[in-house]
């Protein structure tokens, strides 16, 4: 009816009105639809070590969001030039508005996989994130990345963004082999307000099982376990050094089986000795930082050579090991005396012998201090040493506080003159791991016996900015002595060339002496070597350190030392400390560079993103490994009065002390008893 009352310029008019009037809402909606509208930006970028950026793709999709957003874009990339090599996959992306010049709301999310001719090989972005529930490394490390729960149920690998805004993994590139990326946009709205982290499949860790039984004897050998404080392998004749610092343990070395390349995982005393008897690396046992203490959850050496009919003994001058961080665990006897030297150690030992017949194995862990700071050599000790050098620090605990153990302010001749301290005292420790020899001949101990030497850890003297040990994973803090007399000499004179660590002692003990615990978690070390060998093709093995912060060190590191023998150091504090890492922290190739004096992250930034790759992934299988067996971070230990003066005369221990610290501890203890422990620990070997 309205149709027909249109006429003439009246109908003409409002028609032009009624369209007029749609166009215009036509418009506001061509006008607000870039304002609904969001572009997704990637780029990916391949690069290797030789050439820089060999290869980049990059993706622009514009999207409605609510709309098409579940989409995914996919790029391939040909790999064929780079088959064999490392090559570094760059993913950087984000989504904004369309029209608006800052603000991003959102991520470029990616799935990748390698597609070569056996199939598809998921690539899994490692990242490793601070859970906070646990005593472990703080700050990031590798290419931490998020699941996007919207992505196929079950899609292997599933959609991953980072919210930094890019992803980086290396791959080695297998024949014939390309790269295949899926991009999907994610608005951070949609996003959950807790995201879940993703977390790469975990490598199988195998079980180490030892089923050798003893050969040619019913009883099993004595094992002594002797520790030397502080002793760099490189002050060692039987390690090249030129002064005569080690007559008696040179002479050692001859008649057993030396490793050349022993590292521990850690540079200071606890953690260090708690791998040692654990074969668990720190961030496992837990024992970490200043008032850490083992649990009683990780089963010892000393208990399981209890639970196989050993008579046990400790006897330590370090207050590191005592018995308030639960040292104790399968002891009958432990004796602890802050700096007792090494003939009180060696005096200990010949009692606890003396009262034994020869018909009971013994195990003993006996640790000396010389040559630990401070640096007191015997005055013969010193003049036979001293060669004039005027010296700023008398290597004192004060005057080695007083010169800065991060960045001293010593002369070349001040650190040659702590050099010549710390060399007596050497000498000193040698005397004292002499007459610990002969006592063992003396008694008839010595012929069938596994006698290991070997120290905690290194030292340092200004090599990389800093003195005394505790405060990098360089070489000169983690290269130690390891020296091992296999009963009735057999391998005598053997120089095993192959790397080795301080993990490895505890499942070579367990072979020698035919004991097989029921764990119920992996041991990450393997049975030592005998002779020299080359790994088998495609078999490596890397090594892993750590460093948290305690005392006086403010950094928080983390290394590897990968299958071609590179070395990256991360520093993971929450706030890295720039001035005190400036040495500490790079990559070094250590077959050309053994002294780790030239970082060359900035040449190969592959390689180093790869160490970091390999780190990210282990830091996540320890963590995984620690789950299993505890709920949270290592005990808090209540440290005496006393224990904490000893400590901080060592240079530990520098802040204050905590509020309601209190507890047992004390210089020396021996108490003995059949069942050490309370019978507990029987319970813990099933």
């Amino acid at each position: 009816m309205w149709k027909g009352a249109i006429s003439g310029r009246t109908g003409r008019g409002r028609l032009l009105t009624i369209v007029a009037a749609a166009a215009m809402v036509g418009g506001a909606a061509a006008w607000q639809r870039p304002w609904a509208d969001s572009v997704m930006t990637a780029v990916v970028s391949l690069s290797t070590d030789e050439q820089g950026v060999v290869s980049t793709r990059q993706v622009r999709r514009l999207f409605r969001a609510g709309g098409d957003a579940g989409a995914a874009s996919v790029v391939e990339i040909g790999m064929r030039e780079w088959e064999g090599e490392r090559v570094l996959v760059e993913v950087r992306g984000s989504v904004a508005r369309r029209g608006v010049k800052e603000g991003m709301t959102g991520y470029a999310a990616c799935a990748m996989e390698v597609v070569e001719a056996t199939g598809e090989r998921p690539v899994e972005f490692v990242g490793w994130q601070h859970g906070g529930e646990m005593n472990l490394h703080v700050g990031p490390v590798g290419s931490p990345a998020y699941r996007l729960e919207k992505s196929e149920e079950g899609r292997n690998p599933p959609f991953v963004y980072s919210m930094k805004g890019d992803l980086r993994h290396v791959v080695e590139v297998p024949r014939g082999a390309r790269l295949r990326v899926s991009l999907r946009p994610v608005m951070s709205g949609d996003l959950p307000a807790r995201p879940e982290p993703f977390v790469p499949e975990m490598r199988r860790q195998g079980r180490v099982v030892i089923d050798r039984q003893q050969e040619g004897s019913t009883r099993r050998p004595d094992v002594f376990i002797y520790v030397i404080d502080a002793l760099r392998a490189d002050h060692l004749g039987c390690y090249g050094y030129e002064r005569e610092t080690s007559p008696a343990i040179d002479a050692f070395a001859a008649g057993a089986t030396q490793y050349m390349g022993a590292l521990t995982p850690t540079t200071w005393t606890r953690p260090s000795v708690a791998t040692l008897l654990t074969g668990l690396y720190p961030s496992v046992h837990g024992a970490m930082h200043d008032r850490d203490g083992l649990e009683e959850w990780p089963v010892l050496l000393p208990e399981v050579l209890h639970e196989a009919g050993y008579g046990t003994l400790c006897v330590t001058a370090n207050p590191h090991i005592d018995e308030a961080f639960g040292f104790k665990q399968g002891y009958e006897q432990f004796v602890m005396r802050r700096a007792g030297t090494a003939g009180w150690v060696r005096s200990q030992a010949e009692s606890f012998l003396a009262g034994r017949g020869g018909e009971q194995p013994v195990f003993m862990y006996l640790h000396t201090m010389e040559p630990h700071d401070p640096y007191t050599p015997r005055p013969e000790s010193r003049r036979r040493f001293d060669r004039g050098f005027p010296g700023a620090c008398d290597g004192s605990a004060e005057g080695l506080s007083a010169a800065g153990r991060v960045n001293p302010t010593l002369s070349r001749d001040d650190i040659e003159h702590l050099v010549d301290l710390y060399d007596a005292e050497v000498y000193d420790a040698d005397g004292g791991f002499s007459d610990f020899v002969q006592m063992l001949k003396r008694s008839g101990r010595f012929d069938e016996a596994l006698v290991i030497l070997t120290a905690d850890h290194g030292e340092a003297f200004g090599e990389h900015d800093t003195l005394s040990h505790g405060r990098n994973l360089n070489v000169e803090e983690m290269h130690v002595p390891l020296i091992i007399r296999f009963p009735g000499g057999r391998f005598a004179g053997r120089r095993v060339s192959d790397g080795v660590s301080l993990i490895d002692v505890l499942p070579t003990v367990l072979a020698e002496v035919g004991a097989r615990p029921k764990l119920s978690y992996a041991l990450p070390g393997r049975e030592l070597p005998r002779a020299s060998s080359v790994p088998k093709a495609g078999r490596s093995r890397r090594f892993y350190a750590e460093l948290s912060q305690f005392g006086g060190n403010q950094l928080d590191l983390v290394g590897v030392i990968d299958e071609a023998g590179y070395k990256r150091v991360v520093d993971v504090s929450a706030a890295p400390r720039e001035t005190a890492a400036r040495k500490s922290v790079g990559l070094w190739d250590t077959g050309a560079d053994p002294g780790e004096e030239r970082d060359v992250s900035g040449m190969l930034p592959v390689r180093a993103a790869y160490d970091e790759q390999l780190i990210a992934q282990w830091l996540l299988e320890q963590r995984q490994v620690r789950r299993g067996l505890t709920g949270g971070p290592a005990p808090r230990v209540h440290i005496s009065d006393e224990l904490e003066k000893q400590l901080r005369s060592l240079g530990y221990l520098q802040g204050t002390k905590s509020a309601g610290e209190g507890g047992t501890g004390g210089t020396e203890s021996g108490k003995e008893g059949a069942r050490p422990g309370g019978g507990r620990h029987s319970q813990k070997l099933r």
